[in-house]
């Protein structure tokens, strides 16, 4: 169980956001193994040959052990949680369809390329299934004796399998908050938008989009991207993505509007949010300076008519 604690540790930290292509490598253990996110589009009954790279990045010699196990969203971050006793069925858990790889000697420095087959079954439930490929090392001299605890490195697989796919998302909850204090009243800037979205689909998608700030009188403020590290939102689960308006000097009400693509079909998200900003400290301090200056203004005005009086009356 220790073991699958600290793979936990390290694969959360692979973030569900990255593009394949863009992914940074992942290290642990003396292990550099790129890519860390796969997305498969497969069909049924196919195999398909993953290519990996990984390298021993120590300076001794390594053996590293594979897993496979599945895995599902730890929280709405987008973190993944492993699955160390998944009780899928093989039409759904993708550790039954990937081909053992076994032990991987590499000496220190060593780069070396692995193609690992991944055979889709004929009966395989359409929509995502999700499971990571990871790699824990010890020294050649312990793998008899002893027990690794070390962390481990992994590649994210995010298979989707042709079929009856349902892609859906709708936005729970779509709110401001200050800080860590959800609110829709603000004395001055940053604000913070959060976009809580569920997917109640079957597979993996990533909403895109733009979220436009307007003011009362319907003026554009402030165009904020949505999703820009383009993370996935897996079925069955909530994801929260968050945007800040880093405008300090605000008055009044405004409304945010958020309009999201998604999907392979197109379709479109939408939903807004209405939030005020009222400098009430600033306020007060000019009213105060101005109630001191209207009374100054008036005793200039009293003195300075007294003079005039007087003067009238001394001719």
């Amino acid at each position: 169980m220790l073991v699958g604690f600290f793979a936990i540790v390290v694969l959360a930290a692979i973030a569900l956001g990255s593009h394949p292509a863009q992914a940074a490598p992942s290290t642990a253990q003396g292990l550099q193994i790129s890519p860390v996110i796969i997305e498969l589009n497969a069909d049924k009954g196919q195999t398909y040959n993953l290519k990996l790279s990984v390298l021993n990045v120590t300076t001794g010699d390594l053996v590293f052990k594979s897993f496979v196990n599945d895995f599902k969203a730890k929280d709405e971050t987008g973190n993944p949680q492993v699955l160390l006793t998944s009780d899928l069925p093989p039409s759904a858990s993708v550790i039954s369809w990937v081909q053992p790889i076994g032990n991987i000697p590499l000496a220190a420095k060593q780069t070396k390329t692995l193609i690992v087959p991944v055979t889709v079954p004929a009966n395989a439930e359409s929509g995502g299934h999700y499971g990571v490929i990871r790699f824990s090392g010890t020294a050649p001299e312990e793998q008899e004796t002893s027990v690794s605890l070390a962390a481990s490195a992994g590649v994210l697989l995010l298979v989707r399998v042709s079929g009856q796919i349902t892609e859906n998302l709708k936005i729970s909850e779509f709110f401001t908050q200050k800080g860590s204090q959800r609110t829709s009243w603000f004395e001055t800037g940053p604000v913070t938008f959060v976009e809580r979205i569920s997917n109640t689909g079957n597979v993996h998608v990533k909403p895109i989009g733009d979220l436009t700030v307007s003011n009362m009188f319907g003026k554009h403020v402030a165009t904020l991207k949505v999703n820009e590290t383009k993370g996935n939102i897996l079925p069955a689960s909530t994801r929260r993505f968050e945007q800040t308006l880093n405008k300090k000097w605000m008055l009044g009400k405004y409304t945010a509007a958020v309009n999201l693509a998604y999907g392979t079909q197109g379709k479109v998200l939408a939903g807004t949010t209405t939030f005020w900003v009222i400098p009430y400290k600033l306020i007060i301090v000019i009213l105060i300076v101005l109630a001191v200056l209207i009374f100054l203004i008036r005793m200039l005005v009293k003195r300075y008519n007294r003079r005039v009086i007087q003067k009238a009356q001394q001719k």
